[in-house]
């Protein structure tokens, strides 16, 4: 989730909370002290001991990018990401969590067409992922802007097959990633709060993040990416970063 793609988002949603514009999105307290940070192959090669050292906890990295043509912004660095294999194996030899997320593109303006799509994108990320390990964190679906020609039906339909193919596969809920301003787009809905899928939610320059769908039911957030600006040690260039809104072992695989 590098800077590059989200700034055209992260700004408008700064701006609208501002204004009261961002409907059903209630401010929440800070995240704990334990920092993370969430990586792609846009980072390049990193010294996941350097990292490790400077006190970063815990990490999602990125093992899959859409499914392909899909994929609107880098449409070469598609599919399964090349990185995620080494930064898995040795951020854990580092002592780091780590946990696998799936920047999706999703699409399709019918509820087949969603349907078909999303199917197509959770079998690319499970196929990357393979099995989780015990004390690894549970996987992620970024679900965030463009929603190319989806509707706020056809969206819900899509982030519905594709969390429930996670689950049946890797046999845990993901963990749902987004912004006030990227969720709006499902008509705000609480269905996956309800359903107690967990919420990551982005939002940077601010003292508290603003948390879509009613506070995500009243639950709030499991983690907070709180600037695309960072500097870590072991990586070249900025860096997303993120505090835990819970307990690091409630997001780990037992």
């Amino acid at each position: 989730m590098p800077k590059r793609r989200r700034l055209s988002r992260a700004l408008p949603i700064a701006s609208l909370v501002a204004l009261g514009l961002v409907a059903g999105a209630a401010p929440a307290e800070a995240g704990t002290k334990a920092m993370g940070i969430d990586v792609s192959r846009f980072q390049g090669a990193i010294d996941w001991p350097r990292a490790s050292a400077s006190g970063i906890r815990f990490a999602f990295v990125q093992a899959s990018r859409g499914s392909g043509a899909d994929c609107t912004v880098k449409p070469a660095q598609c599919g399964p990401d090349p990185y995620f294999a080494t930064n898995r194996l040795a951020a854990e030899a580092s002592g780091v969590r780590v946990g696998a997320y799936h920047r999706a593109f999703a699409g399709g303006a019918t509820a087949t067409d969603a349907r078909a799509d999303a199917l197509a994108e959770a079998n690319i990320f499970v196929a990357a992922v393979g099995s989780l390990q015990s004390g690894e964190l549970i996987p992620v679906l970024d679900a965030e802007t463009p929603f190319t020609g989806m509707t706020s039906t056809s969206l819900r339909t899509w982030i519905r097959v594709f969390v429930k193919r996670v689950t049946k596969q890797l046999g845990r809920k993901p963990m749902i990633y987004t912004s006030a301003l990227s969720w709006s787009a499902t008509g705000n809905t609480t269905e996956f709060a309800n359903a107690r899928y967990p919420l990551w939610v982005a939002e940077w320059g601010v003292s508290r993040p603003s948390v879509p769908a009613s506070n995500w039911a009243g639950r709030g957030y499991w983690v907070w990416q709180y600037t695309s600006s960072g500097s870590v040690p072991g990586i070249s260039g900025r860096v997303d970063m993120d505090r835990l809104g819970k307990r690091l072992g409630k997001l780990t695989v037992h």
